[in-house]
This record gives structure tokens, C-alpha cells and sequence, in this order.
């Protein structure tokens, strides 16, 4: 609540002896005092017309009329009471029309608001801007309708001025800030207390018109668990940590000369002001503002909940049943209307004066608003998009929470850390649910990739077989011998993952076996280059007119596709090796796409013009290649997504793992229709040992070897097996897509946002209860995304989304 008057008086009254004492002070620096006889007539007419409004309103507050009107205890008493009322205000407001120079400079500063307003082209709507803050020191004073003050000229409008009642014990000229209000939709709390010959339910139709634009919620002794202790029950509703905008009470009540004033909440159950009071400030700075009595003789409960800090709405006598079904209906339309308090309770006011003038005479006189000073009134603001948007922006705890969760989560070693920790879950899920592809563990088919992996023991039998043997570069003479093998035991696609781009000894025996086997077998060879750096296969050892080179650099665990499916520029090692494959099975594939060693044209070039044909011909060759599916390229995955290894597939069902030196004894009956592919195999001095994943040290753990004895853990992971895992990727068309952790840290943090919102709206047991089922709800998505792993070929991150998720909850 802050101070929203461009000018506004306050104006304090004291009550000494035979005298008042006026004191008014602008907050324009505006001081003046007077002092008037004390008003004793003033008081007896108000007593007079007190007496016939008992008379009038018999039994206040206390029965419904069928009629819907007051009956009258003796004939034309509506008469006397309108007669007692008219003569008193006369007499308060000749009284009143003593202090001239507090009324002159009241009416000076309207007047030049009004012309400032008018040089502006604004309208008169400018002179609500007055306020009146009036406080007085005696029961005597504070009970006569200040409100019905006559301050300003009949021609200025209505509204001009707004006479609000404060404490007198508020010392302050201003009202901080407060920083305690609530956020989303208003809250309002009704509390329906002792019904005995009342027609709350009548109440109850009025507060719900507040539904539309707040969440009303009742208090009703009526529907507590029997032997309930309602007062505790009562506070505990007032704290509730969700906080509430307001509170309405309707029932009995009535003053005390000690307790500020007593509530009925049920038969026969009171509660004092003084009782509750720690609990309305608890409500308070929860965001309470405003309170509403609609019950009668509420004038010490206001000047103690003002005081409080809060603006409260009153009725400063006894107040009939109907007159209180009327005035609260109209004012509760009218804060539903988004008018704030004061303008709903003086349009609630001006409809018993004129609406209802005869049915409910002079009750016009009983309602007050008191408020801390300067306080702005409250008002139920639209619930619009900028609140709705308001009520979802993160708090700055929240915000630096999920900034720093979006940081780690782009930190590289991070993501490798989260990758791997994944795959081996999705591992152990995969072996646990016995959920592996069709071509499964137990399958008798040959795997559809070889790696010929050059270990240390091939390369310790090697040095004693050819003098001057070296690792770095690989030995060209080792490497023909297996190619020579290779090409004698029929393999068709061979796949060298090494750097040749240098010069070295006995090359020309690599040279020999690669243009063999191509001349002699239709070997297509797919050679390992690094395009960045420009290292390319030696001329000497083959020819790119009939020979193809693939890049053989990668992103840690990614699957690295071409940047165009027909390879128009260049292709990945473990893509063109797939494509090759794929390509030598096609019917008729000979026809221009043979590698041939008279060739005289780019045979790179070769198979990309060959697959443009394929693409604009609409399958010309019968079946389109699956490698040249544009469903494959990068650009078509939205920003942030990749494809990954899927590393909870066991090695052996990828691909089939022999060394070197095992090869070279062996013989492959099947190597046909293999991809083979000649890499290292973790030597130390070999140049892309990698860690060892976390999924592949399970497969290679004693107890999760399936098909055949258990093997020693290797101690790293090589770049060969990494792309023998691509290649069966790309021939199977199995490939894990992953969802960036940002995505769902996002979504993560929006879902947190909403659960806290929808939590705040619950009350502690129920709250409680939710949180349980969040909790399972948390397991149900873990094994959701480990489920879509495998179903839907989609990776979704699940550790750093649940860590924001239940920040925010939490």
C-alpha cells in the first residue's frame, strides 16, 4: 500500500474538556488549527437519532423479513427517523461550518488542482485526487458520520473528496512501501461465524460475485470435524502461508472497553480482536490488506486493525440483517467492477441513501473506511496476461538458480560427464528389461561390421616379422599384409581408419595389396583423412579416382553425419563406409559406380552425382540408398539436438571384435557382406585412445558377458570402435537422437514454476500430500525417459531438468 493522493490532508481531533481542537496538515506543508466549543447539541441530535434507528431496525442484525422491508414498531417511525437524522446533520454541519479556514484551505487546493488539471486538457476526474484523513481521539467524536462532512460546493462533482478514518495513534505522515504483497490472483478469505436469526447464506451469494476476479474460500463453523477447537482452527485459516488479499467476516459482533472488540464465530463461541490480533499481522505480512465487518458496532476492532497496518471496512452502529444483505452485495459487485474499496463502499452507500432510501432509511450513515495513513485504497486488479506473466517470472533466487544450471549444463566436460553416466544407466536398464535389438545376443547372424584391431600383442608378433616395424606412422607394410588378406579372404568394403599423408618406408607394399585387391575383388576402400588439417592419402598409396576418403575426426560420442546425404563435398568416415556398404548391395550397382584403377575421374565424385540421380530419378535403381536419406542431416534437427552412440547396445552385437594377429590365422567365410574396417587397438602409442565409457566397462564386466567368457576390461575405448558403432548405427538406421539438456532444463524450470504456483494455492496437508505424489511422479519420468531411450530412439536428460524442477519446488 503507498500513497497514490497528489494532495491530501490530515486532519486530527481532540476532544479536551469543554473544547475540540482541529488541527489539518497538508502534504503540500499546508498547517492550520482551530479550536470549537464542544458539541454537546451535536451530540444529543446524534443520540436522538440513535434512539429511533434502535426504534426502527428492532432486533439489528438479528432476523430476515419476509417482506424484504423494515417493519415499523409504532406507525410513521420511518418518518421520525428521517426528521431525527435531517435535523442532527443540520446541526453537524453548522457546527462544522465554524472551521472556515480548514474548509477554505481544503477547497483552495482542489481549486488549483482543478486548474492545473484543466490547463492539461484533463478531466475533473483530477479532484478525486483529495484526500481526508481524519482521526479522532474519543468514542464520542469518532462515531458521527464524518463522511457526511459538506467540505466543497455543491457544483463541484462527486468524489472530490474522500474522507478516510485513521488511527490517532499512527503518528506517521507517510506509509512505506509495502513489500509484503501477494502475488497471482487476489485471495479472500470469508468467515461465516454465529447465524442465530441471521440469513448468512444471503452473505455468502454476495462474497461469491468476488469469484470471477479472486479465489474466495469459507470458513464456516457449520462444516468443521465435531470436536474441532474453532478458534485454533480459525487462526490456522488466517496464517495460512498462502497468504490472503483480504478477509470478510459476517455475523455478530461487538466492542469490548478492553479487547478491541468481540466476533461470534459459532453459537455461543467468541473470540476477541486481542486474541486474534498476532494472527491478522501474521496475515498481514503474508499480504493481507484489506478486512471487512460486516457485522455491527465495529468501530474499536477498525481503529485496532487499522493501526495494525491494514484497511478495514466497518459498520460504526448496529446494522440490520437486510441493510447488511444489501450493502454487501452492492459492494462486493462493485469490487468485482475492479473499484477499489472505498469507491465500493460509497457506491454501496449511495444505494442505501437513494435506492433503497425508503425501504432502509438513514443506514447510509452507518458504514466507514478506515485505512493507515496515506494508504492507497485497495482494488482487485485485472487478472490479465501482464499479471499472469508477472506471477510466472522467476525470483531471483530462482533465476540465478537456473542460470547457473544452464551454464554447467553448456560446460563440455559436464555434458560428457552427464553422457556417460546416461548410457551406462540405459545399459543396465537395456540388460535388466532384456531389451535388446532383434538381431539380439543370441542371434547366429554375423555382425554386419569387423574391426581388425592392431593391439599391442599384433604389434609385438609384427616387430619380430618385419624389421624396422614402427607404430607412428603405422607400419605400411603390416598394413598391406592385412590388406592383402582381407582381399584374399573376399571382403568388398575395407575401411582403413589411419592417417597415410606421409611418405614412409615399404609403402609400396600397401600400395600393391589396395590396387589388388580393388583390380582383382571391386574393393571399395574408404581411407581415413582429417579435413581440417588437409591430410590426405598419399598419391602413391591410392588414387582418389578410385578410391574414397572420409573424415575421420569427431565429436566426442557423436554421430557425424555429411553435411550434404550425396556427399557433394565430403562425407564422415563411418557415413561413407555405410554408404559403400549399402551401395555395393544395391542390384546393378556395377553400372558407373565400379572403383577401377584406369578410372580417370573422381570416384568421390563418381557416387555423388550417381545418388542425385537416384534422388530426382525417384528410385531408379529400385530402392533408394538409406545414407542418402536427407532425414539424416543435421540442418533438419533442430538447434541443439544431436545424434549420439548408443553405447547400451554390448559391443559384440555392434560388431565383431578381432585383433590383428588372431586375424592373420583366421579364416572369415562371411566377410562378404561385412564392413571392415582396420584400426587401432589401444596401443599406447596410438593417437585417439579415448576413456573408457562407463556403458562399455558394464559390457565387459564378468557378469553381463552373455555370449561368450570374460574378457579383461580394456583400458581405453579406441576411435575405431567408435566409428565400428557408427557404421552399425547407419546400417541398421539405428540412431539415438538427443534432446539438449538446456531444452528440458527450461521446460524443467517452466513446470517448477507452475507446480510452486499450484502448491502456494494448497493448504499444508494437502500441500504435503502433493509433494508425494511429485516425488513419484519425478520416478515415473526417469523411467519414461529411459523407456523413450529404447522406444523412440530419443535421449531425454533427466538429472539437471529434476534437480531445477525440485529447486523450485523445494
Amino acid at each position: 500500500m503507498t500513497t497514490n493522493h497528489q494532495s491530501s490532508f490530515r486532519l486530527n481531533i481532540w476532544q479536551a474538556d469543554s473544547s475540540c481542537l482541529f488541527y489539518l496538515r497538508g502534504n503540500h506543508g499546508q498547517e492550520v488549527s482551530a479550536k470549537l466549543d464542544y458539541p454537546a447539541k451535536v451530540i444529543d441530535c446524534y443520540e436522538e437519532w440513535r434512539y429511533l434507528y434502535l426504534q426502527f431496525y428492532p432486533k439489528l442484525r438479528a432476523r430476515e423479513l419476509s417482506s424484504g422491508a423494515i417493519t415499523p414498531v409504532v406507525d410513521d417511525l420511518g418518518h421520525e427517523l428521517e426528521e431525527a437524522k435531517e435535523i442532527f446533520l443540520d446541526v453537524f454541519q453548522r457546527w462544522l461550518g465554524q472551521l472556515q479556514t480548514i474548509r477554505e484551505t481544503i477547497q483552495h487546493q482542489i481549486f488549483t488542482i482543478a486548474r492545473k488539471e484543466s490547463q492539461s486538457n484533463k478531466t475533473a476526474e483530477a479532484y478525486r485526487e483529495v484526500a481526508i484523513f481524519i482521526a479522532c481521539d474519543s468514542v464520542e467524536l469518532a462515531r458521527l458520520p464524518w463522511e457526511a462532512w459538506q467540505l466543497v460546493l455543491e457544483d463541484i462533482p462527486s468524489g472530490t473528496i474522500r474522507i478516510t478514518r485513521i488511527p490517532m495513534t499512527t503518528q506517521g505522515e507517510t506509509i512505506a512501501l509495502d513489500n509484503n504483497l501477494r502475488h497471482g490472483k487476489p485471495r479472500i478469505l470469508a468467515i461465516l461465524g454465529d447465524n442465530t436469526d441471521l440469513n448468512l447464506e444471503k452473505d455468502k451469494q454476495a462474497v461469491k460475485l468476488l469469484k470471477g476476479v479472486a479465489q474466495v474460500e469459507f470458513f464456516d463453523w457449520q462444516q468443521q470435524e465435531d470436536g474441532v477447537n474453532l478458534k485454533a482452527a480459525l487462526a490456522a485459516e488466517i496464517t495460512d502461508e498462502r497468504g490472503w488479499d483480504a478477509l470478510f467476516f459476517m455475523g455478530h459482533s461487538d466492542e469490548t472497553k478492553v479487547t478491541d472488540g468481540k466476533l461470534a464465530i459459532a453459537p455461543e463461541q467468541l473470540v476477541s480482536i486481542s486474541e486474534i490480533k498476532e494472527y491478522l499481522t501474521t496475515a498481514k505480512n503474508q499480504g493481507l490488506q484489506l478486512c471487512v465487518f460486516n457485522s455491527c458496532n465495529g468501530l474499536k476492532i477498525a481503529n485496532r486493525l487499522a493501526d495494525l497496518g491494514l484497511q478495514v471496512v466497518i459498520m460504526r452502529e448496529e446494522v440490520h440483517d437486510s441493510v447488511a444483505h444489501v450493502f454487501l452485495k452492492e459492494f462486493c459487485s462493485r469490487l468485482a467492477q475492479y473499484q477499489d474499496v472505498q469507491e465500493a463502499m460509497l457506491a454501496a452507500c449511495r444505494n442505501l441513501q437513494v435506492g433503497e432510501k425508503f425501504v432502509y432509511p438513514s443506514a447510509y450513515l452507518i458504514p466507514s473506511f478506515f485505512s493507515p495513513y496515506g494508504a492507497k485504497p485497495f482494488r482487485i486488479e485485472p487478472w490479465g496476461y501482464q499479471k499472469l506473466l508477472q506471477q510466472w517470472l522467476p525470483k531471483p533466487k530462482e533465476a540465478i538458480a537456473l542460470a547457473s544450471v544452464l551454464l554447467v549444463s553448456a560446460m563440455v566436460p559436464v555434458q560428457d560427464m552427464l553422457l556417460d553416466g546416461r548410457t551406462f544407466l540405459q545399459a543396465v536398464y537395456r540388460d535388466s528389461t532384456n531389451q535388446f535389438p532383434r538381431d539380439g545376443l543370441s542371434s547366429a547372424k554375423p555382425r554386419s561390421v569387423l574391426l581388425i584391431a592392431i593391439d599391442q600383442d599384433s604389434i609385438n608378433q609384427a616387430q619380430l616379422e618385419i624389421k624396422g616395424f614402427k607404430t607412428q606412422p603405422m607400419e605400411r607394410e603390416y598394413l598391406g599384409k592385412l590388406v592383402r588378406q582381407l582381399s584374399n579372404s573376399g571382403a568388398k568394403v575395407i575401411g582403413i581408419d589411419y592417417l597415410l599423408h606421409t611418405q614412409e618406408p615399404r609403402e609400396e607394399k600397401l600400395a600393391s595389396a589396395i590396387q589388388s585387391a580393388v583390380s582383382q575383388q571391386d574393393t571399395w576402400f574408404v581411407f581415413g583423412v582429417n579435413q581440417d588439417k588437409n591430410r590426405k592419402v598419399f598419391p602413391k598409396i591410392a588414387s582418389p579416382k578410385w578410391s574414397l576418403q572420409g573424415d575421420i575426426t569427431f565429436f566426442r560420442w557423436d554421430m557425424e553425419l555429411p553435411q550434404d546425404a550425396t556427399c557433394n563435398k565430403s562425407c564422415p568416415f563411418a557415413y561413407l563406409l555405410a554408404l559403400s556398404h549399402q551401395l555395393h548391395q544395391q542390384p546393378n550397382h556395377g553400372i558407373g559406380l565400379n572403383p577401377n584403377v584406369e578410372s580417370t575421374t573422381n570416384f568421390h565424385q563418381q557416387v555423388s552425382q550417381y545418388l542425385q540421380q537416384v534422388s530426382s530419378q525417384d528410385n531408379a535403381i529400385g530402392r533408394r540408398p538409406r545414407y542418402a536419406n536427407a532425414s539424416l542431416k543435421p540442418k533438419n534437427l533442430p538447434l541443439g539436438m544431436r545424434y549420439i552412440i548408443d553405447f547400451s547396445i554390448p559391443p559384440e552385437q555392434a560388431y565383431e571384435h578381432k585383433p590383428a594377429w588372431e586375424f592373420l590365422k583366421s579364416d572369415f567365410p562371411n566377410i562378404e557382406q561385412q564392413v571392415v574396417i582396420i584400426a587401432s587397438g589401444g596401443y599406447d602409442e596410438a593417437e585417439d585412445n579415448f576413456s573408457l565409457p562407463l556403458a562399455i566397462e558394464y559390457w565387459c564386466h564378468p557378469l553381463n558377458r552373455t555370449r561368450k567368457p570374460p574378457d579383461t576390461c580394456p583400458k581405453v575405448f579406441t576411435g575405431g570402435e567408435a566409428h565400428a558403432y557408427m557404421v552399425h548405427h547407419f546400417l541398421s538406421q539405428h540412431t539415438i537422437k538427443l534432446i539438449p539438456d538446456s531444452w528440458m532444463i527450461l521446460l524443467a524450470a517452466l513446470l517448477g514454476k507452475g507446480t510452486t504456483l499450484v502448491l502456494l494455492q494448497q493448504k499444508p496437508q494437502k500441500r504435503q500430500q502433493s509433494i508425494l505424489i511429485l516425488v513419484g511422479a519425478t520416478a515415473v519420468y526417469g523411467i519414461i525417459g529411459l523407456q523413450a531411450y529404447i522406444s523412440a530412439s530419443i535421449l531425454i536428460p533427466i538429472a539437471l531438468p529434476s534437480i531445477i524442477l525440485w529447486f523450485y519446488i523445494i
